[in-house]
């Protein structure tokens, strides 16, 4: 076995603890950062033994001596220990904490996922029988230039670098070959475990189900090195943008000459090759910026148009620029009968223009309906909405939903803001209400328990974590009993001191009540308190549109 970071070997503990060599081990192997389930589940094991307490003890001696990777490793066994042998909950709750410290970590994030499973009949935490095909087909290019094998939030794993590396070279990297292995021996422990949504709803196949000769032959070799290129080209490298979100970028973006002549090289030399190579290959454009705004995206969609190639589309946009008259210079494209996902990120023009700035409504919903007109007539395969949840928009979720079903899409998919650094990260604390510490997070779980939520059409990927969470807990609205009446949820909302607990009762009291103009108000208001004003402002925008005359709050 490897040995112990240095900083942990130097601070031993006298008398030498006979556990102690195991728990280097155990660091040592944890020093990659990586998911490791079998620890997990050795761990598991020793929690079955009376002496997992000295351990315990031990780990609690030496922990304060810790840093960097180690004390992180530490405080993750640590966390894990307390919630199979002593507090689940406690445990979960040191696992969350440490969670919002290092979100992207996928051992963090590993330990979470068994613990969460850890004993649960219906939900194995084990992945040994389950098979992932995004590593053995999907190219997803970043906008630092390095190709990714998956969801670029769902992995931290990185195949190669479009500059100074070949197709080929990219594809069949020695880190290609190591992501492809870990969904080979089961461990996926490259992969984050709470926000796969494939992971977290169960819905990665079994083995035995995998009939695609390609992956069956890679499944029953074992094999890590792939003949043929990849059959789905994600772009996300082009950060070009007409939209401002706040929770994806600090103002508008745009690709200066140097890198569009950058951007030209690699089009030429790697996506025209892969497109009009032999074998069906998808595209999807883009997962970064918005594709109408691009030349370098647009470039890439006049090839197409121009060209009759063995290609699926995906276009993932604002919808702000695609209208009628844009898409009839690229008529085209319409032989590929496009999968369309546009973000909204909301259903209200107030809220909209806030999370999607400078984007205008009046603007937005002529494009909808032109590609819901498209859906319904089988001019395009697919067309979804998506919206990154955090304070602004989460009391939108049920009717973000509703308003997906109204205009006709597929479905409504929701996911959770992410903090992605950079100018996210202050703001991250104040807009991530699904931290258990936030102040309207007790609203946000009321909020997730509408039945909506629960149907088909709702994709709620990592959202899902969270509204399990909110039917298994005690919220405030539990307090009202089974059968509350509008006049039981006034009582309690009187008899409450705490504005964070009437935003909650308010949340719930929408779900049962959603036209009742009084809550809006009485929500409203205690936002205010607890200083939400623009989100207090909102609700206040929802009254008057229900007919309610505009009041101003106080304080």
């Amino acid at each position: 076995m490897t040995c112990m970071p240095s900083s942990v070997v130097a601070s031993r503990p006298e008398p030498t603890s006979p556990f102690l060599p195991l728990l280097e081990n155990v660091v040592a192997l944890l020093d990659d950062q990586t998911d490791h389930p079998e620890i997990w589940a050795a761990l598991a094991e020793a929690s079955r033994h009376d002496d997992v307490a000295d351990l315990r003890t031990l780990i609690g001696t030496i922990l304060p001596l810790q840093d960097g990777n180690a004390a992180k490793s530490l405080q993750t066994v640590a966390a894990v220990l307390t919630a199979l042998c002593a507090d689940r909950a406690a445990g979960l709750a040191d696992l969350d904490r440490i969670a919002l410290l290092h979100p992207h970590c996928p051992q963090v994030a590993g330990a979470q996922f068994f613990v969460q499973r850890h004993d649960d009949p219906d939900r194995s935490a084990d992945l040994r029988g389950r098979f992932c095909d995004a590593p053995f087909i999907k190219f997803e290019t970043l906008m630092d230039g390095s190709v990714a094998p998956c969801c670029s939030i769902w992995t931290q794993a990185r195949l190669g670098h479009l500059d100074g590396q070949t197709a080929e070279e990219i594809w069949n990297s020695a880190s290609a070959q190591a992501m492809r292995g870990s969904i080979l021996d089961g461990s996926y422990r490259y992969c984050h475990k709470q926000r796969c949504t494939f992971i977290m709803d169960d819905t990665l196949p079994k083995r035995e189900d995998v009939l695609d000769p390609a992956r069956r032959a890679d499944i029953d070799e074992n094999r890590t090195v792939m003949a043929e290129g990849p059959s789905w080209l994600f772009l996300a490298h082009d950060v070009t943008c007409n939209l401002a979100c706040p929770s994806c970028r600090d103002g508008i973006h745009a690709a200066d000459e140097a890198q569009e002549r950058r951007f030209d090289r690699i089009e030429k030399q790697v996506f025209q090759p892969l497109l009009s190579s032999r074998g069906k290959t998808t595209i999807s454009v883009s997962g970064q910026g918005d594709p109408w705004s691009s030349p370098h995206y647009r470039s890439i969609l006049r090839y197409m148009a121009d060209h009759d190639l063995d290609v699926g589309l995906d276009l993932h946009t604002n919808a702000l620029l695609m209208n009628e008259s844009r898409w009839s210079h690229y008529a085209g494209l319409d032989r590929y009968r496009a999968l369309v996902n546009v973000s909204i990120d909301a259903c209200t023009p107030w809220v909209y223009e806030v999370v999607r700035r400078p984007g205008r409504w009046h603007v937005l919903m002529p494009n909808l309906r032109f590609i819901a007109g498209k859906r319904t007539r089988g001019e395009f395969r697919e067309f979804h909405l998506n919206a990154t949840i955090q304070l602004d928009n989460f009391h939108e979720m049920p009717a973000l939903v509703d308003f997906a079903q109204t205009l006709g899409a597929d479905s409504m998919r929701l996911y959770m803001i992410q903090n992605t650094g950079g100018h996210v990260s202050p703001l991250y604390p104040r807009l991530n209400v699904a931290a258990q510490d936030h102040p309207l997070h007790s609203a946000f779980l009321e909020t997730l328990r509408h039945p909506i939520l629960g149907s088909d059409f709702a994709h709620l990927y990592d959202v899902s974590h969270w509204r399990d969470r909110a039917l298994d807990a005690t919220l405030p609205s539990d307090g009202l009993g089974k059968d509350w009446t509008r006049a039981d949820l006034t009582d309690a909302i009187a008899g409450a001191t705490d504005p964070a607990i009437i935003v909650a009762f308010c949340a719930a009291g929408r779900i049962r009540f959603p036209d009742d103009l009084s809550l809006l108000l009485r929500e409203a208001q205690a936002l205010c308190d607890l200083g939400f004003a623009p989100q207090a402002a909102y609700r206040m925008k929802d009254r008057e549109a229900l007919g309610g005359e505009a009041i101003v709050l106080q304080g």
